[in-house]
């Protein structure tokens, strides 16, 4: 099978600071791919320099088929890439549904008449049609956790990228969000997961990789890169540290 997504080589950071170092990994469509690693090890950056938000310095992104490297933020969305942020960030004046149809209409580049089943789609898949009309801003938090995937899920991307949607939930919460994602991925939906959460990484992805100091460390199995001496020591021991 022919990987949706490559990072080839890649070097990227801000200014002079390198933060990703010869990161190489590829993601297959319909997988649910996790990612884990210590504070500060590249999550993020891997996820700017996918979106476009930093241009690699070293390397090339390939995103089905094509080199998407240096094209703009735009493109990628329209290119079919995206995502939700770990503070969800919505319109909290407008409603659950007007939130999803913004980005149905200018992340998917449709029509208002054209977007409209487009949210309502992306409401059903997520749980929130029956909170449509609600103000956004009075939602709790696993509700705008679900806006966020819904707002994504309105440009209708290929790749959909979740950056810690469990953080901060209760464990029925986490559960409840592990659900959703099993939905999606039976729905064919390539996802590319970022959490600390350790029972999400281990059950609810197909490949997981932990990475460090900017690169990809090891790739497999979840348990069994959870259960890796490597990664206890990397992942799971600097995890201990900054709690102390």
């Amino acid at each position: 099978m022919e990987a949706l997504l490559q990072f080839k080589h890649v070097d990227a950071g801000y200014g002079r600071v390198k933060i990703l170092s010869d990161l190489n990994f590829e993601v297959y469509p319909g997988e649910v791919f996790g990612v884990i690693g210590p504070n500060g090890c590249g999550k993020t950056t891997m996820f700017n320099a996918l979106l476009g938000h930093i241009i690699p310095t070293k390397g090339e992104i390939i995103f089905n088929g094509v080199d998407i490297t240096k094209r703009s933020p735009n493109e990628r969305c329209r290119m079919g890439i995206g995502r939700t942020y770990q503070i969800p960030r919505p319109f909290v004046s407008m409603t659950v549904f007007e939130n999803v149809l913004v980005s149905a209409v200018y992340g998917g580049k449709h029509s208002e008449h054209a977007a409209r089943p487009i949210a309502l789609n992306a409401l059903r898949l997520t749980g929130l049609y029956d909170k449509r009309e609600t103000v956004a801003g009075t939602l709790t938090l696993l509700d705008l956790k679900r806006l966020e995937i819904a707002r994504a899920l309105g440009s209708e991307p290929t790749l959909l990228l979740l950056d810690e949607v469990a953080a901060g939930l209760t464990e029925a919460e986490v559960h409840e969000v592990m659900d959703l994602v099993a939905q999606l991925r039976s729905g064919g939906q390539t996802i590319i997961w970022i959490e600390h959460v350790i029972e999400t990484m281990v059950k609810s992805t197909n490949r997981l990789m932990c990475m460090c100091t900017g690169t990809n460390l090891v790739t497999g199995e979840p348990l069994e890169i959870m259960n890796s001496q490597q990664v206890q020591e990397v992942y799971l021991g600097a995890e201990e540290d900054d709690d102390e």
